[in-house]
């Protein structure tokens, strides 16, 4: 029968003329699960939330070696000049965004850097919280305002473009230019410590002088007592002012950039508040709202915040340092603690893969509402501060 008729062979001729390609698939197949495979663990290194550096280690870093010593003389290692510390801490964040694991992955184009947006948007957040710190640096510091100046131009530019200029290099560049105003600051302190130092040492001789004519003109001195009294209240009055001026250090960054940078930071931890109310459903009030987040980017907001308070937290600890006399004088030492402390708890592990958000006393946690009490009381905090210094 015809259903069970042997299909005959194709001649040599036949084959030749229609070849079969039935075994290129399998390969190409394995290439493309292998790529897939290979992203994947890619994109799960690369997502991983880099350590943050101690303010004073990134002082220690940008002098170039790990101890810095007075070379003046002591043998303690040198105290940061007044904003040195924000400087280096900035820094230190640039080269964290540009030498952590994948590099910096918001200009992305091609996989699994196009895939991610975790730490995109985690990068999102520090980027605008070096812009706000830079920008206040630049009107706080005389010393080395040039490139103060450039390095607010270029952070303040498109940091998504992958062509020219590509973000790293708008990166890099702005880190260089901080680099160059460190310097300035640098060098401003060392020249400032070595004229306090000869100031010193000439009031000491011009002491040992006087002390040696002390001896001589007893019977002017006794005629002209009232006039001398006088005129050594002056001289006191003059001296004191002289080593006031001599101890304080010119390039001292003023409370009030201090204040105007708290009060952008505030902005910032209140709009990311809003819009992790909004993941889910909420108002800061508490009220329900009906502009949540669309799901896809629940863990776009809750990535940006946490960018968000991962930079805030080196940022206001080297301010603590930089800024150690006005917030002492202020009272507000207790407060700016407890903001520092409720920025670095927001940095505790998520250890689900995924962004939950659960409600009351489910099953699952909440991520966004947790980060979302921690921004509200640290902008609260930051408040405070403001209206004690």
């Amino acid at each position: 029968m015809a259903l069970f008729r042997k299909k005959a062979p194709l001649s040599r001729t036949e084959v030749l003329e229609t070849p079969q390609y039935g075994w290129i698939w399998k390969p190409l197949v394995a290439l493309v699960v292998i790529y897939l495979l290979a992203c994947i663990v890619l994109g799960i290194w690369w997502s991983w939330t880099p350590s943050p550096t101690d303010p004073k280690q990134a002082v220690e870093q940008q002098r170039g070696f790990p101890q810095s010593v007075d070379t003046r003389g002591g043998d303690e290692p040198q105290s940061p000049a007044s904003g040195e510390t924000l400087l280096a801490s900035n820094i230190a964040i640039i080269d964290t965004l540009l030498d952590k694991s994948g590099g910096y992955l918001r200009n992305d184009v091609m996989p699994p850097g196009l895939w991610l947006d975790n730490m995109p948007n985690w990068e999102k957040g520090v980027t605008q919280q070096v812009r706000d710190a830079v920008a206040s640096l630049g009107s706080a510091l005389d010393v080395g305002s040039a490139p103060l100046g450039e390095a607010n131009d270029e952070l303040s530019g498109d940091l998504d473009s992958w062509r020219w200029p590509a973000s790293e290099n708008v990166l890099r560049s702005a880190r260089n230019n901080l680099g160059e105003a460190f310097t300035a600051l640098e060098n401003a302190s060392g020249q400032h410590g070595a004229n306090q130092g000869a100031s010193n040492q000439a009031t000491s001789g011009q002491g040992s002088s006087d002390q040696g004519a002390s001896g001589q003109g007893s019977a002017d001195q006794g005629a002209s007592a009232q006039d001398s009294s006088d005129q050594g209240v002056s001289g006191q009055g003059l001296s004191d002012q002289d080593a006031v001026a001599d101890t304080a250090s010119p390039d001292a960054p003023d409370a009030s950039a201090l204040r105007e940078w708290l009060a952008q930071v505030e902005k910032r931890l209140q709009t990311q508040t809003q819009q992790l109310a909004a993941n889910v459903g909420q108002s800061p009030s508490g009220d329900q709202q009906n502009d949540s987040t669309p799901w896809l980017r629940i863990d776009d907001v809750f990535f940006e915040a946490r960018g968000t308070t991962w930079a805030l937290a080196q940022l206001m600890r080297a301010a603590r340092i930089d800024y150690a006399d006005a917030i002492e004088d202020s009272g507000a030492g207790g407060d700016f603690d407890q903001l520092i402390a409720e920025l670095e708890s927001s940095q505790g592990r998520v250890w689900s893969p995924v962004i939950l958000n659960g409600s009351g006393f489910g099953l699952f946690a909440n991520h966004s509402l947790m980060m979302a009490n921690y921004t509200v009381r640290a902008s609260q905090l930051v408040e405070k501060i403001r209206n004690q210094l």
